[in-house]
């Protein structure tokens, strides 16, 4: 009897903790499945991470941030400075703290998708949309392919984009501003989600034009702890104008956009290395890009677009596939930010399941032949694929946002 009755409890247990434990199965799989990758020598890691992680372990850790070490931002430096300290190898404690923000990327998800749902007419199903996104989050080859096998930290700043759009649904305008500064103190590329607060500001004035000050005050912020240590105030200040002129001399590095299109490689043995061999494409595509979020910014202060929380989701993907496919200089993980929007817009939008899966696609894509060396197909094909996924969500936009009639 006793046992019969204990049985009855733990299945009680078990189905009143049901979510909780959900979320212990996918974590502990995914961790698994991370833990698989977490020796593999990229060649990012080999040629860049782990030199500069000796220069300052060996320059003095947080006292070497004075030096100019590596080509990212003071914040992270700073934090490799710190993991100098700690007594493991450089290529777990660097992984590590790439792995702990993809769960924070994860969970954020998570909350987004309980504040996008929660006023839905049918949320029956809000839970299991809720472990559904957090699974797919997690396993996203986009996602445990950079931190894990790669080593590159794109889940850190899109983790506080994140954050920060999540600020947004909640109408925290300024908190947005700030963590949006967090954001960009860690990688340049958080630009790409900015044309979305610009036309937030065009179409409602929620927020104060000053707000976008916030931006580099919290950069310089976030870089303090680096200045303390004698890093320069001015190098701080021009780390993303270098950035963007080291690789100037590529239009783009594997990921398939408007100049794959058009251009071929001149290597044979880097074909999805496309080379700027004159400076005013670059300068095209860049006032190309101003001049579409400037059309777009005339309809949505034309229509009065309302900036709900859909609307602040499908602008923020919008926004990323047209920089990345138009600017210049863009490397193989810069839709890392639309690869994890595009998990939220499958679970709100499941009719549209396409969009996402081509997202997914094109930007693993750009991995492939950087980790494996490996092309199926020809970077100009997916190239017309991304353009296809440019023409299809941008019709449905209009349609939706630039017509009387909203609906999805």
């Amino acid at each position: 009897m006793k046992k019969g009755l204990s049985k009855v409890k733990i299945i009680k247990f078990i189905e009143k903790n049901k979510l909780i434990f959900a979320f212990m199965i996918i974590t502990a799989l995914s961790l698994l499945l991370r833990s698989e990758m977490f020796y593999y020598i990229s060649g990012d890691y080999e040629n860049f991470l782990n030199p500069w992680f000796n220069q300052l372990k060996y320059g003095g850790g947080l006292f070497a941030l004075k030096n100019n070490i590596g080509d990212y931002n003071a914040p992270y430096m700073t934090i490799m400075a710190l993991l100098t300290y700690i007594p493991i190898s450089s290529i777990i404690s660097i992984k590590l703290v790439s792995l702990i923000f993809d769960y924070i990327c994860a969970f954020t998800v998570v909350e987004i998708i309980k504040v996008l749902l929660q006023d839905k007419k049918d949320n029956k199903n809000l839970l299991i949309d809720m472990i559904i996104g957090y699974s797919i989050v997690l396993c996203l080859p986009t996602v445990f392919l950079n931190s894990s096998f790669w080593a590159q930290c794109d889940s850190i700043y899109t983790a506080f984009v994140l954050i920060a759009i999540l600020f947004l649904f909640k109408q925290k305008y300024t908190k947005s501003f700030i963590i949006l500064g967090i954001a960009f103190s860690f990688k340049l590329q958080t630009v790409f989600i900015l044309p979305l607060y610009i036309l937030m500001y065009i179409s409602e004035r929620k927020f104060s034009i000053y707000n976008f000050l916030i931006i580099p005050l919290i950069d310089l912020v976030m870089c303090m702890p680096a200045i303390l240590f004698g890093k320069s105030i001015t190098d701080c200040i021009l780390v993303y104008f270098n950035q963007a002129s080291e690789y100037s001399q590529y239009l783009t590095m594997n990921l398939p956009n408007v100049y794959s299109i058009f251009i071929k490689s001149n290597f044979e043995d880097t074909p999805n290395l496309i080379s700027n061999f004159n400076d005013i494409i670059a300068k095209i595509g860049v006032f190309f890009t101003v001049f579409i979020f400037i059309l777009i910014a005339i309809m949505v202060l034309y229509k009065k677009v309302k900036f709900d929380n859909i609307a602040i989701l499908e602008f923020g993907i919008w926004s990323i596939l047209i920089a990345t496919f138009f600017l210049p200089f863009m490397h193989d993980r810069y839709m890392y930010m639309a690869d994890i929007l595009g998990v939220i817009y499958l679970i709100y939008n499941k009719r549209k399941f396409y969009i996402p899966i081509i997202i997914e696609l094109i930007s693993l894509y750009s991995y492939m032949y950087y980790l494996f060396g490996y092309i199926a197909i020809d970077i100009q094909i997916v190239s017309i694929l991304n353009l296809v996924l440019i023409v299809l969500y941008s019709r449905d936009m209009c349609k939706k946002y630039f017509k009387e009639n909203r609906s999805i």
